[in-house]
């Protein structure tokens, strides 16, 4: 796998270290490869007639080979060569039904990837022979959309990555999704599951993407010169595409996250990838040079497109520039959901908004006051772990403002059921759900901060909070500020800018403690992580 590669090749290791390793990431996969001739299994609703494919079934169908064009999200340019059997025909062959909202692809290893029917199915693709135009590899510089060409989607049986010579395709990712992309910019690359061995058509109903959001409020008086930052939850696969000449912003039109925030910390360049949108004169040509108008709206696989948002400031010379100056103590805390149901083992990403915008300090805790039915990590991720209902909390490290939200695990009991109310605390600030509109809060200053350097490891687990200190009545320092009674709070530890496993000198011990974190939930996050390198 490749993190055993990179393991292997950037780091000094054990030969009996390296042979675990070896042992534990190969085992799964000759397992799979062990079944004679290996499976595809489709399954699900959307098809009128479930079944399952010996790849020798695979191979005997009609084959569709193409170059593809693709680019990822560190984001790099990249060339991919395919031949496969189309993922309409396969499907189609099962009865696909009309009913059919989602396609969900498996890999041996447990990565999946969703799409909605409408973008892998319906929407044209294309292959742009041109992408490496304007800069060789830089995916943040569009390439050329001329002389595109039309291409399926195809479940492949041999393909090469980063070549357009077939003699280069090969098995060793079979099978591999591989689709085109819908404009030259587009990242697919890491859309293409390898070694798929299950299919899964659903009919459930499409969520949809957060609506982007600025780090100045909508309708604020700005100085030329001002810096805008548009925000969403992920910042990953889901895009943030915007339009200032009043058009609807399509995969078409300028991209502002082109680097994801899984490459975000290592980068250091961030700032001129996902550049802030600048108020010059040339921005302002096409306007009064008095107001500005940016729409925006998020784009990704798996989900509806957001709704548009749109954004207008005002222009004046004279104004203070509110991104230079601190806007002070904190008021408020506001969550973007009071009340959400996960089914056991599903998560949502909470998103909290400071006020004001500009805030001295936007530090934040967050707890669950049952942690036997969800956990919360340092930023809003809950994962539900059990059926019940748990109260998320978040409160600002300066001043102590709260919000929460009810989670209510599906499938549990009735009586299991709680209301927020009995969890509201005098003062707090989202008795009533706050939408997030204009303004936002920078979701990589919305991470708890430590009061003190004992509060953050210099490994890679960021501490929350103890127990001991939640029960304390001096949590962020200040003494004297007593902390309300939420019962049993969260004591957790998440993983947080994953980085290369420092393996010289390991020990036989702290090597199997890596594999046991590694096969039971920190290893999924750091396989997502490398997956494009």
């Amino acid at each position: 796998m490749g993190f055993t590669r990179i393991l292997a090749a950037n780091h000094k290791i054990s030969a009996s270290a390296l042979f675990l390793l070896l042992f534990f990431f190969l085992l799964p996969s000759a397992s799979a490869s062990a079944e004679p001739g290996g499976a595809l299994e489709i399954i699900g609703p959307g098809v009128e007639t479930p079944g399952t494919f010996k790849l020798s079934e695979l191979e005997a169908r009609e084959q569709y080979e193409h170059i593809y064009s693709a680019v990822n999200t560190y984001p790099t340019k990249q060339w991919y060569v395919a031949r496969g059997v189309l993922l309409k025909d396969l499907l189609g062959s099962l009865g696909l039904r009309d009913e059919a909202t989602l396609i969900r692809f498996y890999s041996q290893d447990g990565y999946d990837v969703v799409f909605t029917v409408q973008e892998l199915l319906v929407d044209k693709r294309y292959y742009f022979p041109k992408l490496k135009d304007n800069h060789p590899s830089d995916g943040s510089v569009p390439g050329s959309s001329e002389d595109a060409e039309e291409v399926e989607t195809i479940l492949a049986l041999v393909s090469a990555e980063g070549s357009d010579n077939p003699e280069h395709m090969n098995t060793k990712d079979t099978l591999q999704l591989i689709l085109g992309q819908r404009a030259v910019t587009e990242q697919v690359s890491t859309l293409f599951v390898k070694n798929i061995n299950k299919i899964e058509v659903l009919t459930k109903e499409l969520e949809q993407w957060d609506r982007p959001r600025m780090n100045v409020p909508e309708g604020f008086v700005l100085p030329p010169g001002a810096k805008l930052i548009l925000q969403n939850k992920n910042s990953d696969t889901d895009k943030i595409y915007y339009t200032i000449d009043g058009s609807t912003p399509t995969v078409d039109s300028p991209m502002f996250n082109w680097s994801a925030s899984r490459w975000w910390p290592l980068r250091g360049d961030l700032d001129k990838i996902n550049a802030p949108l600048k108020i010059t004169d040339d921005i302002l040509k096409d306007h009064d040079k008095q107001t500005l108008t940016i729409k925006a709206r998020t784009i990704g696989p798996g989900k509806k497109d957001s709704d548009i948002v749109t954004f207008t400031f005002y222009i004046d010379p004279d104004a203070v520039d509110p991104t230079l100056e601190t806007g002070g103590p904190t008021t408020g805390v506001f969550l973007d959901r009071q009340e959400i149901e996960l089914p056991v083992g599903g998560t949502f990403q909470l998103e909290a908004r400071v006020e004001p915008f500009n805030a001295d300090n936007k530090h934040l805790i967050w707890r669950s006051n049952d942690t036997t039915v969800a956990v919360v990590d340092t930023q809003g991720l809950v994962t539900m772990v059990g059926t019940g209902s748990a109260v998320i909390t978040v409160e600002t490290v300066e001043g102590g403002h709260r919000a929460t939200c009810l989670i209510n695990g599906t499938g549990g009991e009735e009586e299991d059921k709680i209301e927020v109310e009995e969890y509201l605390v005098e003062g707090d600030n989202n008795v009533k759900a706050d939408p997030v509109e204009g303004g936002g809060v920078d979701p990589a200053e919305t991470a708890p901060s430590p009061v003190s350097d004992e509060r953050l490891s210099t490994d890679r687990w960021q501490y929350l909070i103890s127990r001991d200190e939640l029960s304390s009545p001096t949590i962020d320092g200040t003494p004297g500020k007593e902390q309300a009674p939420l019962g049993q709070q969260i004591f957790a530890m998440s993983v947080v800018n994953p980085t290369p496993l420092q393996a010289d000198n390991h020990e036989l011990s702290t090597t199997l403690i890596f594999l046991f974190l590694l096969l039971s939930g920190a290893g999924i996050k750091y396989s997502e992580y490398v997956k494009e390198l």
